[in-house]
């Protein structure tokens, strides 16, 4: 039973006339006529009798106009009070690390146009934001764009390559770019599994025939850029971070032949909510 139909229902018995309704619910006539041919037809009754007067109730139609009526009140005051409560209930964003670190704090001030609380959550792996948005724990995701699926509304925002980040004291201090291959054998130290970026490191050292010569672990955050200062060894990792280290002991530097770039994505399963956003992140 279709909310329309009886908003329609309503509206004709209220006004005796299905000219006067339609013009009421800024329907028109046959759209109206077709309404009500639709409820009869779903109740299995007559709700009006038709004359060349107008139209008048049926016994059967006063009566559903009497059970209905304040049915369809409730049914209106909790679709305003949901409107209402959409429009306060904080919209959930999530994020991976480097993206809640680097990216997302200089768009949060675009984001509060929305005239909504935000929330933030960080997780370790796209795969895991997508999860989230897919449970309904989050509204929005900013993931690597190669995990998202076809069923989801997503918008790619940029890509970045990777670059090798080392202590000044290093030997490659005064190059511009690096070679894949000349990394494989550094010590490396990389963020804890599950980590996307970890991932990328991995495949694409195995990908020239090495193993990683990993030499530490950390959590996730700067951690590893201390552990670089410290002269433990080297890491690699996506421009958004490697452009930010210049308050730290460390260079970066591109890496020519890493074999894939870092896309990040908006992703959403509303796509009305996505546009509003990207619409936001570009301003």
């Amino acid at each position: 039973m279709n909310v329309e139909w009886l908003h329609s229902f309503i509206a004709a018995a209220n006004q005796k006339s299905f000219s006067k309704a339609a013009q009421i619910t800024n329907l028109s006539q046959p759209a109206l006529s077709k309404h009500i041919r639709n409820l009869e037809n779903n109740l299995g009754i007559e709700l009006f009798h038709r004359t060349s007067m107008g139209i008048e109730l049926t016994e059967a139609g006063e009566r559903f106009y009497t059970r209905i009526t304040p049915v369809l009140t409730e049914i209106t005051a909790i679709r305003e009070e949901l409107q209402q409560f959409s429009q306060s209930n904080p919209i959930a964003i999530g994020g991976l690390p480097s993206l809640a670190t680097y990216y997302l704090p200089n768009k949060m001030g675009g984001l509060k146009r929305l005239s909504r609380p935000i929330t933030l959550m960080i997780q370790n792996t796209s795969n895991e934001l997508l999860q989230s948005l897919e449970k309904g724990r989050l509204d929005a995701v900013f993931v690597d764009a190669k995990y998202t699926g076809a069923s989801l509304w997503s918008w790619e925002l940029f890509t970045e390559p990777y670059y090798a980040v080392l202590p000044l004291h290093h030997r490659f201090n005064a190059r511009t770019t690096v070679e894949l291959e000349e990394l494989c054998e550094e010590p490396l130290i990389v963020h804890q599994a599950p980590c996307d970026s970890r991932k990328d490191i991995v495949e694409q050292i195995h990908s020239l025939g090495y193993k990683p010569n990993i030499i530490s672990e950390v959590n996730f955050g700067d951690f590893v850029f201390g552990a670089v200062t410290s002269g433990m060894g080297i890491t690699i990792v996506p421009e958004l971070m490697a452009k930010n280290i210049g308050h730290l002991q460390l260079f970066a530097v591109p890496i020519n032949n890493f074999g894939r770039t870092r896309t990040i994505s908006l992703v959403t399963k509303n796509e009305e909510l996505g546009l509003k956003l990207h619409h936001l992140l570009s301003n």
